[in-house]
């Protein structure tokens, strides 16, 4: 347990600008006050700073951390999808505006199909050769949430065929798809830039192939080459017991870095989640619920979660009053909380809103 003296002197050492510590980070503050409370430990020290908001939600962020492998049953079993945007050589690749691309993530073999737009009926058009050109229909195709694969042309395809469509919550998206675009991308801008010109739609096949007859270091061996039985799906590994966060532990979300201009800017969700389940996986994942109860799609990362307090009478930011009523004889406002989506609207008592 920690006194009431430490703790105010944690917050003091955090939020008094006149200490050197101020506003820094839990090792500084720890080495700022180890000289007067020598038992103190680093724990207790964040433990404490996890009360302040200013802490919590600037904390620094970290974007790479190990994840969950991308794995696959079998040969053709898992798919992923993309489309690759050409818009700017249209004119010179018979109006070709997009590259749909699907890679095997078993054998990281990569189709492309030219597409005039984006359409259901075009992409629906281009999947259906897609998979008669695999020979057959996979068991699972993972794509982003795009229009593009959510309308009822490609419903309608991967429920005559048994697909199911999966789409991915990280921010990284379908990694292998992505590298593979990026491979693609780079070798069509090498070939367009020898040929002095920005015609690719005669070759994109045959750079396919390309691509396709490379070593892949991911696998380590031509994506051509691979046959069912390669490799062996593998045993499930000890997984590490000792979690970071338990059940019931309140926790903000790392926000996706694009938001913000500057690096100062907060890093974490001004709202708070609750940690619904702990998934012994190797790295352990969580699923969140928020503070009405209801589940966030996906799993989060140890690494993409920070703790914090959350207590109902606690002071919190409000972004504006939407409305004002008489209750019961008593004014109340109705608030949009910052930081929390309009769902969290609520009613409170007005003589309890405090200015700052």
């Amino acid at each position: 347990m920690t006194s009431t003296r430490v703790k105010a002197a944690i917050k003091d050492a955090y939020t008094n600008p006149k200490n050197p510590s101020a506003f820094t980070s839990v090792a500084n503050i720890h080495k700022f006050l180890k000289p007067k409370f020598k038992s103190l430990t680093y724990e207790q020290v964040e433990k404490v700073l996890e009360d302040l908001e200013s802490f919590t939600l600037h904390r620094p962020t970290r974007k790479r951390f190990p994840r969950l492998k991308t794995l696959a049953s079998g040969l053709f079993t898992d798919l992923q999808a993309d489309l690759v945007d050409m818009s700017k050589y249209k004119k010179t690749n018979n109006n070709t505006t997009f590259l749909l691309t699907v890679i095997d993530i078993y054998s990281r073999r990569l189709y492309v199909r030219p597409l005039k737009n984006k359409g259901g009926v075009e992409v629906s058009k281009a999947l259906s050769e897609i998979f008669k050109e695999i020979g057959t229909s996979p068991m699972s195709v993972y794509t982003d949430e795009g229009k593009e694969f959510y309308n009822t042309n490609v419903k309608t395809l991967f429920k005559e065929t048994g697909v199911s469509l999966i789409s991915t919550k990280s921010e990284l998206k379908c990694a292998v798809i992505e590298r593979a675009n990026r491979t693609l991308k780079t070798r069509l801008a090498k070939y367009m830039t020898q040929k002095y010109g920005y015609k690719y739609i005669d070759v994109l096949q045959k750079i396919v192939k390309g691509i396709n007859n490379t070593l892949n270091r991911g696998i380590g061996k031509k994506p051509v080459d691979v046959k069912r039985g390669d490799f062996m799906v593998p045993l499930p590994e000890d997984v590490e017991k000792r979690t970071k966060f338990q059940v019931g532990d309140h926790v903000r979300i790392s926000a996706k870095r694009q938001i913000f201009d500057k690096g100062y800017d907060q890093g974490w969700t001004t709202e708070v989640f609750i940690v619904n389940k702990v998934l012994y996986r190797k790295p352990i994942v969580y699923n969140l619920l928020d503070t009405n109860g209801e589940e966030i799609e996906g799993i989060f990362y140890g690494r993409e979660l920070t703790k914090c307090t959350y207590g109902r009478d606690d002071l919190y930011r409000i972004e504006k009053v939407l409305d004002t009523r008489i209750h019961k004889g008593k004014k109340q406002s109705r608030v949009k909380w910052s930081g929390y989506p309009d769902s969290f609207s609520s009613w409170v008592d007005s003589d309890s809103l405090v200015n700052l």
